[in-house]
């Protein structure tokens, strides 16, 4: 009794599944009525844009073309448009910097009448202009007491871009960073440009050159002795002493490395009037800082 019930089930359900497939045949082919939609967003393809941008001309500011269209027919070709195989496009003629007039066509058949939002729409276009602007490495603050000098490879770069934009360009930079820490007094990094205005935003144009490579020295330091440059008559320059006698300085590697002591000021004896609690500059070296700011000792008699 069961296998009867299970058949008659399958029976009935094979007739529904006929039953609604030769319906819809039937409004499909006999009855097909009529269909109207509206598909929106479609973009708008320029066809000739390659022989624009040969031209030198760019479009600005950039948009995303976009129109509807609304779609009336026979319900089995309406059922076939979509977003995706409904192509609108025009052609830019006789370019010119400013407004340029275009004139829009559709890829949908004859069979189906179509209305698009827009017959027309207007493309501002702007010259493609060059020029060159300096290269900025910034030393973010986290790092900067450990850098002591950045040089890229190249000082200049070419940006292109429509003429308005091209004009707010200021410089074109890099923010220096490493992946890792490192205890090289030297060491080269690849980095990736971006173009900036004179308030620091990004501006989207074109770069001649990518990436940088940027050689970068670090700080570092040693401690020398400071040696008192007495030149007067009245005191024994043995019986001098500074307090402190040593002093570390910070700067490149091959500098740091050439310095062997540090030197106070030329010092005369009126230079060392009152000794007690008596302070004398020390001359610094160029290209070298003394680590805390110092830049006075204290010089009093053994």
């Amino acid at each position: 009794m069961k296998n009867s019930m299970r058949k008659n089930n399958i029976r009935i359900k094979i007739i529904s599944l006929v039953t609604a497939l030769a319906l819809w045949l039937y409004v499909i082919a006999i009855v097909d009525p009529d269909e109207k939609k509206v598909i929106e967003n479609i973009p708008i393809t320029i066809t000739n844009a390659s022989e624009v941008r040969n031209d030198d001309f760019v479009i600005y500011p950039k948009e995303e073309f976009q129109t509807d269209i609304t779609v009336q027919g026979k319900l089995s070709e309406i059922q076939k448009l979509n977003k995706n195989n409904v192509h609108i496009y025009g052609e830019l003629i006789n370019p010119v910097e400013g407004q340029n007039i275009v004139n829009l066509k559709t890829n949908i058949s004859n069979r189906v009448s179509r209305e698009l939002k827009d017959n027309t729409f207007v493309v501002n276009l702007e010259k493609k202009v060059t020029k060159k602007v300096k290269v900025k490495i910034e030393v973010p603050d986290a790092i900067k007491p450990n850098v002591e000098e950045v040089t890229p490879e190249f000082s200049e770069v070419e940006v292109s871009g429509p003429r308005t934009l091209l004009a707010k360009v200021d410089y074109v930079g890099a923010v220096l960073k490493f992946d890792e820490k490192t205890d090289k007094p030297y060491e080269s990094v690849e980095l990736r440009l971006s173009a900036f205005d004179k308030n620091d935003k990004p501006i989207d144009v074109e770069l001649s050159e990518k990436l940088v490579t940027v050689d970068v020295a670090f700080t570092v330091e040693k401690s020398v002795p400071v040696r008192i440059n007495y030149v007067g008559e009245e005191y024994d320059k043995e019986s001098l002493q500074l307090s402190p006698d040593k002093l570390t300085i910070q700067g490149k590697d091959d500098v740091v490395k050439s310095i062997e002591s540090l030197e106070t000021v030329k010092l005369e004896d009126k230079d060392l009037e009152n000794l007690e609690n008596k302070k004398v500059k020390i001359s610094i070296p160029e290209n070298v800082k003394i680590k805390g700011d110092i830049s006075e000792l204290s010089i009093s008699k053994k």
